[in-house]
């Protein structure tokens, strides 16, 4: 079982929550939701929740406050895959952390799966009907990357970036950056850059972490 809180770092059925405790604040002042989730920050209450991969399939989000979501997804074979949370950060700067969980992956290259929550509940996101799939990794031949918080389309929440070389060792990039809407993943902008080396090309990077993924979900060691 994969275990993943702020601290530690297609298709899916409808989300289950099941409530137990009334959430009451720990001062007399309801807590104010900050206008940027802190990571593993769900629900948006302002403290870390924990997430679990309780079965190949399955994500499992319990609240701090109270409640909890079991949400299925769509994996790869769990002998050859190593199906994890990567992490959860606030990607379109809602007050809520939408969660990335490593779901397949080849000789080269890895995929994630992104949920988000919204009325109430965590959701699995699809892009075009299917469950999102953001690939990383790459090799001499294919590279690919994805990222929160683009700096070069604000209004973006996750740009992915792939591209092959030719045998010059020269890349053509396709940078796609998406908005959500609910559980969607929808089209904002398409750019292309190259070919050139790939040192020359522009990388994606999340604008508040400075590297690859969304925040505490890296996509490198």
């Amino acid at each position: 079982m994969t275990t993943a809180t702020a601290d530690t770092p297609t298709t899916g059925a409808t989300a289950t929550r099941t409530p137990t405790a009334t959430r009451t604040p720990t001062t007399s002042t309801t807590p104010v939701r900050p206008a940027v989730a802190l990571n593993g920050d769900v629900d948006g209450d302002g403290r870390p929740d924990t997430l679990t991969i309780t079965q190949p399939g399955t994500l499992h989000a319990r609240y701090t406050g109270g409640g909890d979501d079991a949400v299925r997804f769509r994996a790869g074979d769990p002998t050859f895959v190593d199906i994890h949370v990567l992490g959860a950060a606030d990607a379109d700067r809602d007050g809520h952390a939408e969660v990335f969980v490593q779901t397949d992956q080849g000789a080269s290259i890895q995929t994630a799966a992104v949920f988000r929550y919204f009325d109430g509940h965590l959701h699995l996101v699809t892009r075009a009907g299917q469950q999102a799939a953001l690939a990383y990794g790459g090799s001499t031949g294919f590279v690919a990357a994805w990222a929160c918080r683009p700096a070069a389309v604000p209004a973006a929440a996750i740009v992915t970036e792939t591209g092959p070389s030719t045998s010059s060792g020269a890349y053509t990039l396709t940078l796609d950056y998406y908005r959500f809407h609910q559980a969607s993943l929808v089209s904002l902008v398409h750019r292309t850059a190259g070919p050139g080396p790939l040192d020359s090309l522009p990388g994606v990077r999340d604008e508040v972490s400075g590297e690859t993924g969304c925040g505490q979900a890296r996509l490198s060691p």
